[in-house]
């Protein structure tokens, strides 16, 4: 069969992404592969332009953007086929639980012609992601980015402003919540449902998460004062937090969290809204193309 490459991109990734694109057309071009291209739009999303566009003539995906945009491209298959990503966010964490390069001329070989991988997906109430869901604290973060915005800071930047705006005050939330059953109630800072295990642009909040493991991993983080979330805060970007009693970890199949108007979440690092919500894991159910060792 005849290949047929769908690559889609994100323009509001920026000059990245359009200097991504380009090469990979070259590239595509040079050897002699079909190919089309679609972006993202403000009116389209990629879910809405994967689902219409992406039919079964089409044998491969090619993804160019951040988590976002690949959590969007996914929820819009409606059948199976090798999927490859070329990172051009501001966080790019899913990217950090595979190897796919660290040029871009190998991103852009390992795209085309990459080993082909099974990993896991998560699925929160109906749609899937392929990083994790925050609740609480990192879920407030990412709401404030998207309601809060300040004139000029953008990406990274933007980020931690609001990290280290709401660190120091941000109050414990009532979570009750059940993981594989059992049920909790707790006051949390936050509630986190990791498939991989980084969020934020490289906060590692689950450093033992692994994407086909079958497994979820979930990390939570109870009260915690003031002054000792700022002087610990570099634990979360290294992963060491665990050493903290406040911290607790879990595996999943399945995590049900109660609804709370206090509580705001993301998926992929995109706005989600407030809970109830149904988290459980898709074992090996997604096609990747990763590095050829």
């Amino acid at each position: 069969m005849e290949r047929k490459i769908f690559v889609i991109w994100n323009p509001f990734a920026g000059g990245k992404a359009l200097k991504i694109c380009k090469a990979l057309t070259e590239k595509l071009s040079q050897e002699d592969l079909e190919y089309q291209v679609f972006d993202t739009n403000e009116s389209k999303s990629a879910t809405k332009t994967v689902s219409e566009f992406l039919d079964d003539t089409f044998t491969d995906l090619i993804i160019i953007g951040g988590d976002g945009t690949i959590n969007e491209s996914i929820n819009g298959l409606t059948h199976d086929i090798p999927v490859s990503v070329i990172p051009a966010g501001t966080g790019d964490d899913f990217i950090k639980n595979v190897e796919i390069g660290k040029s871009l001329e190998q991103q852009i070989q390992t795209a085309i012609s990459g080993k082909i991988i099974r990993i896991d997906l998560g699925r929160c109430n109906n749609r899937k992601f392929v990083n994790g869901v925050g609740i609480g604290f990192d879920g407030q973060i990412v709401e404030d980015m998207a309601s809060k915005r300040v004139p000029l800071l953008t990406g990274h930047v933007a980020y931690y402003y609001h990290v280290l705006r709401i660190l120091g005050g941000y109050r414990e939330r009532s979570f009750e919540f059940e993981i594989d059953g059992v049920s909790f109630n707790k006051e949390l800072i936050l509630l986190t449902i990791g498939n991989g295990t980084t969020f934020g642009g490289g906060f590692k909040l689950m450093p033992d998460a692994k994407v086909d493991d079958g497994l979820l991993e979930v990390c939570e983080i109870g009260k915690v004062s003031g002054l000792r979330r700022f002087l610990n805060i570099n634990k979360l970007s290294s992963g060491t937090h665990g050493s903290l009693r406040e911290v607790n970890f879990h595996q999943a199949k399945k995590v049900t969290i109660r609804a709370n108007k206090n509580l705001f979440a993301h998926i992929d690092g995109e706005r989600m809204g407030q809970p109830p919500y149904e988290i459980e894991i898709i074992p090996k159910n997604l096609t990747l193309r990763v590095l050829k060792q």
